[in-house]
């Protein structure tokens, strides 16, 4: 059968499939956590991260489960299930969004929105790429990067391989130039943009050929040469504003989009706050225009198969009379929606618009319940404006996901008995807090000295605390609140799988029952036939079958056999 030959393959997300059990790949199974740390640096990191994932998951005789793969073997008996149960199931933007701009230029470009090691190759069985285009940003882990690029060239061997995102230009940021020419040579990439747009430079690669890559003008862009990774050009890119390039979704075609989308209405972030390294990768501030976010709503409207948006806005509602504007926009449509949100702008008229307009369920970034931390953070809130604004929202039934750091200079353990009293004071429905990671190029850097910071990464220490203090806290915080559920980041357990169970029709009581199961089960191994008629386990079982989450598109049937002695008597559909 003939391959079919497209412009581009787009990856959005690559999963290292081999953190956690998988009972449906057979002997193909493989354990292992590796790359941990952004810089590919030493073990130590590592170790301490792996120990981290392993006390959130859950064990069972013996194999280490995250949260998708615990509701697949919860619901199916086996892992084989757990892309319908990722987080990272709703459609992307990086590739909605290139996809959009690119087809509108004729190019015909095909967004991978989940992939792993598993599934590359059958996409080399049926498609003939020119390009390769890898997203970064959701890429967390060096060793996610070098698996994917290496995996891609070895497929496509003809094909150029372009590499970007977030991620790339963190690592371009904060490790040394050796350092990092070292990582471009193991990733082996044929270009390397090294901006957070890159609309310009995409174009002008699919215009040309892979043996043409040296001879263009590709601004911020590291082109492979035979002896080095040169930049082939000084100049600004062309800027392409939101106004101009918001998501043409009526062009898309729907079967390849879930029903919960990715959209944004900015780029970059209105604050600076200390320990965020993410206005210093997306450059200035950008707000698209009213009449350009009501344009994208009227065509994912004309698309009609989307019921669900999830912005990616760093701060929605900043500034707040504008985001009253886009609530009044958004209540004219029938979608439900999903966003960050900083609580101390809220108020009762900002709650009211956004429960008329369909707001479902919010991250908080508080990351503080104490004033001066507050301060230290670069955070512009006080713990009043906080609690005020949480108050208001939880008023018009507004579900919300806090979030805290343990361990910014200057904490103190007794801060988290403060994290825990605000969750128990307004019932915070989810939360997660884990240890400050301590990034080169966030602005903290450059006060080390005055709160003797050392180490950076997930490997520190100051005046006040330590990376191993930090961590203890957080085991002890993860069942500390009377009602609010801890939701572990690194086992994908977060706002967006409470957002993947919302979007298909489960309410709060039905989420707090499968993520509650959840949590019951991690930090100790279990048995698997004590599990098996565990009521708990059984009452996911039965949620999960009555209310079945749909599988992805572009997501395969699992082409391993289910293992020998499944751990439920649940039959393997795929409805």
């Amino acid at each position: 059968m003939a391959r079919e030959k497209v412009d581009a393959l787009f990856f959005s997300y690559y999963e290292d499939i081999d953190k956690w059990h998988n009972d449906h790949l057979g002997e193909g199974a493989r354990v292992g956590v590796t790359g941990l740390r952004p810089d590919g640096g030493d073990d130590m990191d590592a170790a301490g991260l792996q120990a981290r994932m392993l006390r959130q998951s859950v064990s069972i005789d013996g194999h280490h489960y995250d949260f998708a793969r615990f509701l697949s073997w919860a619901r199916h008996g086996t892992t084989a299930e757990y892309r319908r149960y990722t987080p990272f199931a709703p459609t992307h933007l990086a590739g909605s969004y290139f996809r959009s701009l690119l087809g509108e230029r004729g190019f015909d470009v095909r967004h991978v929105n989940l992939a792993d090691r598993t599934t590359l190759a059958g996409l080399g069985e049926r498609y003939q790429p020119r390009y390769v285009m890898i997203s970064t940003t959701f890429l967390s882990e060096v060793a996610r990067i070098h698996d994917i690029c290496r995996r891609v060239r070895r497929i496509w061997p003809d094909a150029g391989v372009i590499v970007g995102g977030l991620v790339l230009i963190e690592l371009y940021k904060s490790v040394e130039p050796v350092q990092f020419d070292r990582m471009l040579r193991a990733f082996g990439a044929d270009a390397y943009v090294l901006t957070a747009q890159g609309e310009e430079t995409v174009i002008e690669i699919l215009r040309h050929e892979r043996h043409e890559l040296a001879t263009l003008d590709l601004p911020h862009t590291l082109v492979k040469t035979p002896q080095s990774y040169v930049a082939v050009s000084q100049r600004e890119e062309r800027h392409f504003g939101l106004e101009e390039t918001y998501v043409r979704w009526s062009k898309l075609d729907p079967a390849t989009l879930y029903h919960t989308v990715h959209t944004r209405t900015a780029r970059s972030c209105a604050f600076k706050c200390a320990f965020c390294t993410f206005p210093q990768l997306q450059g200035p501030l950008e707000l698209a225009p009213e009449a350009s976010f009501e344009a994208e709503l009227e065509e994912l409207k004309r698309l009609g198969s989307v019921r669900s948006l999830i912005f990616t806005d760093d701060t929605f509602n900043v500034p707040p009379e504008r985001f009253k504007a886009l609530c009044r926009i958004l209540a004219r449509y029938d979608f439900e929606w999903y966003s960050f949100f900083r609580p101390q702008f809220a108020d009762e008229e900002t709650a009211q618009l956004m429960s008329d307009s369909g707001c479902r369920a919010l991250f908080l970034g508080v990351e503080a319940v104490d004033d001066g931390m507050l301060k230290r953070l670069g955070k512009t809130a006080t713990v009043a404006k906080v609690d005020a604004g949480v108050a208001a929202l939880k008023r018009h039934g507004i579900l919300l996901h806090a979030n805290f750091i343990i361990g910014f200079p200057g904490d103190v353990a007794e801060n988290s008995k403060k994290i825990v009293e605000f969750l128990d004071r307004h019932e915070i429905e989810f939360f997660y807090a884990g240890p400050w990671y301590h990034s080169p190029t966030a602005p903290i850097s450059k006060d080390a000295e005055k709160y003797g910071v050392q180490g950076k990464y997930f490997r520190w220490k100051h005046d006040t605390m330590d990376v191993e203090e930090a961590t203890a806290l957080e085991a002890e915080l993860q069942r500390a609140p009377k009602t609010s559920l801890f939701m572990s980041e690194l086992t994908q357990n977060t706002l967006w799988g409470e957002i993947l169970l919302y979007s298909n029709g489960y309410d709060l009581a039905d989420a707090r029952t499968v993520i509650g199961a959840y949590n019951a089960f991690t930090g100790r191994d279990n048995s698997s036939s004590e599990l098996r008629v565990d009521p708990r386990i059984v009452a996911v079982r039965e949620l999960l079958g009555a209310k079945p989450l749909p599988v992805p598109p572009g997501v395969e049937p699992a082409r391993a056999a289910a293992p020998s002695s499944p751990a439920t008597a649940a039959p393997m559909e795929r409805a």
